[in-house]
């Protein structure tokens, strides 16, 4: 238990020194080495990583997350039209590099995946059993590790009716960033306290045994009152019905990516990830939320923009 205290509080200090004070082509480069060596002991599990599909299927991956994390300009204009003043863009000659290559490269690096992974994953020896199992792992890490991974730079990016943090920084407000990486934590904490101390109902047996329904119930709750939290602090210009309901959402949400990194880990055989986080198993064990976070947060902020 201490190492793990201590290896959160280590953690925690990094992120917060990563979301407020790395510039933000510092922090992309950080986000593509962690989606790296995420989807390298994903396959890993399987022990799929020594496979010739690995670098390939890892390139493709890497390049989809590229794609999305060049998007922002385009999430910029989809929030906040006026902001992202689409008209100087396009006198300057700006507008296909900025809005619509990232789109065709993502769109490419799509069918280019469909083509390849299949293809490699499906050429050897071994046994057509073994091949096909190959070639949904490599699927699915592509496109899960690829997408949630691709997001994290466009929601730490995101200033749409925020106050600039640094007068010298004026885009830089990544507090719903840190409200991505805190509600998971709270909610994964409150579960496991709450079902500790009440759990009585499994939740779901058979993939996560320790689970239950009051433990859930609990991490949501938490979540929600996380929310109100920022709500009245660093997102005090949201609404904070808004604030609360994504938190909640996000709360039920992270629970699910929990139980599917544990789906995983049944299916690979494992207990952990990997082991290169002391007291805390590997990096997918500590992500496996934030990526289901991630998708619930970028959502939420893109329907506010068209909602009003």
């Amino acid at each position: 238990m201490k190492t793990r205290i201590i290896t959160a509080v280590i953690l925690i200090a990094a992120a917060l020194g990563l979301i407020y004070f790395v510039p933000a082509y510092i922090f992309n480069y950080l986000v593509i080495i962690l989606a790296f060596f995420t989807f390298a002991e994903y396959l890993s599990m399987f022990k799929e990583r020594n496979h010739p599909l690995f670098i390939i299927a890892a390139i493709l991956m890497l390049l989809m997350s590229n794609s999305i994390m060049r998007m922002d300009a385009l999430f910029l204009a989809a929030t906040d039209p006026a902001t992202a003043n689409i008209a100087e863009m396009a006198k300057s000659g700006e507008t296909f590099w900025k809005l619509y290559a990232p789109l065709k490269q993502f769109i490419a690096i799509i069918f280019a995946s469909v083509a390849l992974i299949p293809m490699i994953a499906l050429t050897g020896k071994d046994p057509i059993e073994t091949k096909f199992r190959r070639m949904n792992v490599y699927f699915f890490g592509f496109f899960y590790f690829g997408i949630t991974f691709g997001l994290f730079p466009l929601i730490k990016s995101y200033t749409f009716g925020l106050e600039p943090l640094f007068e010298n920084f004026p885009n830089s407000n990544p507090h719903w960033f840190l409200f991505m990486l805190v509600i998971p934590w709270v909610c994964d904490s409150a579960a496991y306290f709450g079902g500790k101390a009440l759990g009585k109902h499994k939740f779901a047996p058979a993939i996560s045994p320790k689970k239950t329904w009051e433990g859930a119930v609990f991490g949501m709750i938490f979540s929600a009152i996380a929310g109100l939290v920022f709500a009245f602090t660093l997102l005090k210009n949201e609404s904070v019905l808004f604030v609360v309901s994504v938190a909640f959402i996000d709360g039920i949400f992270a629970q699910f990516g929990d139980l599917i990194e544990s789906l995983i880990k049944r299916g690979a055989g494992v207990k952990d990830s990997g082991n290169l986080i002391p007291g805390h198993g590997g990096l997918f064990d500590r992500t496996d939320s934030l990526l289901v976070s991630a998708v619930v947060v970028f959502v939420s902020l893109l329907v506010k923009s068209y909602v009003g």
